[in-house]
């Protein structure tokens, strides 16, 4: 008897232990660092997709925490801004920036100085300072002029307090990773995805395109990246009020640029992808084309393809996945077998350097690369 209280005993001191160290999963390790510089007591599920700005405070000002569609913790800062406004804006990851950074300035964390964060950061404050920017309410106006893949200016004021800031357009800052963990969160997260492509998602994403047509085929086009031939094109067919995607393996080449930028396809295409990392690593995993394009779908990149070249049996391809906003792209090179628009069971090959940073790219060499393919 005396056992076998011991042993419920030692089970519900586990049980307790287990619930006092549980912690959600993270989007990143700084915001895990965060969390714990914060002692934060969050349960070890916050649910999917949640935004919650009325549970937890520092220092008497509302924290936001944010979950993502898997429910990892995706966000923690103070509420600087008004959520609806904040969740509509086309760089949200800017203000999740600004509302974790302005968080970290009032939080002691060991081993940080704080000074030489700032520096590493490469904020430019105009007018006021770093401290400033906690001072901020959801309520406060706010202007963001932006140059894309370059920088945002943002400022607000308040009486006579005014505050306003360069801030680069740099992805890996805004996210609080270097690029080792953004591979590692590439490829933790695009086997996350889902294998089902959405059929009229093109229709919203090329609502604005332009169209032309040849012969019985409508084009439209999202336009071109870097290059003429490196083209947002899709094919289709029918009516102009009922035009459904070219699918067919006697034009190939335009049936594969519609697969490629689209996800749309009868089946999910398997595909053998590699990793090229930091420091010459690389890393071989197996996904579906549906879930890498989801992954840039859930990332607003735009999609452009350019042909390298063809055979009877193949086409080698080279997809690019922008982030204008971000600064960053995605740039795969794909192997696609034609029998896959027949049935086959072949699979797609391709290999994918992730976030590649734009905002050091010069203008110059993008007018260049457009005048060096031009027909």
């Amino acid at each position: 008897m005396r056992q076998s209280f011991h042993i419920a005993t030692l089970m519900v001191a586990a049980a307790f232990a287990l619930e006092a160290n549980a912690a959600p999963p993270f989007y990143t390790r700084c915001l895990e660092r965060l969390s714990c510089a914060l002692k934060l007591n969050l349960p070890d599920s916050l649910g999917e997709n949640v935004d919650n700005d009325s549970t937890w405070q520092f220092r008497g000002k509302a924290l936001r925490i944010r979950t993502n569609v898997y429910g990892d913790v995706s966000h923690i800062g103070y509420k600087l801004f008004d959520t609806q406004w904040a969740a509509d804006y086309v760089a949200r990851p800017l203000l999740d920036f600004l509302e974790r950074y302005a968080l970290e300035q009032d939080v002691p964390r060991k081993d940080v100085d704080k000074e030489e964060e700032a520096v590493r950061k490469r904020l430019t404050f105009i007018e006021g300072d770093a401290s400033m920017i906690a001072q901020r309410t959801p309520e406060m106006g706010c202007v963001i002029d932006e140059v894309e893949r370059r920088r945002y200016t943002v400022s607000w004021e308040k009486g006579n307090q005014k505050i306003c800031m360069v801030i680069p357009a740099d992805y890996q800052l805004f996210l609080g990773a270097n690029a080792v963990e953004l591979e590692h969160i590439f490829e933790r997260d695009v086997k996350r995805m889902s294998s089902e492509a959405v059929e009229d998602k093109w229709r919203e994403m090329w609502k604005n395109g332009t169209r032309s047509r040849a012969d019985s085929v409508w084009i439209i086009s999202n336009g071109c990246y870097l290059s003429d031939q490196i083209r947002s094109d899709l094919y289709l067919q029918g009516s102009e009020a009922d035009m459904k995607l070219l699918l067919d393996s006697s034009k190939p080449l335009r049936s594969v640029s519609n697969v490629l930028l689209t996800g749309c396809f009868h089946k999910s295409i398997p595909m053998q992808l590699t990793i090229d990392k930091y420091g010459y690593l690389k890393s071989d995993i197996e996904v579906t084309l549906q879930q890498l394009l989801a992954y840039f779908h859930s990332e607003n990149c735009m999609l452009y393809l350019g042909v390298k070249s063809r055979t009877k049996e193949s086409a080698s391809l080279t997809l690019f996945a922008v982030n204008f906003k971000m600064a960053y792209n995605h740039t795969i090179s794909v192997e696609f077998p034609f029998n896959i628009l027949e049935g086959g069971e072949d699979k797609v090959k391709g290999r994918i350097y992730v976030y590649t940073p734009l905002q050091n790219i010069t203008e110059k060499f993008f007018i260049d690369n457009l005048k060096q393919n031009e027909p």
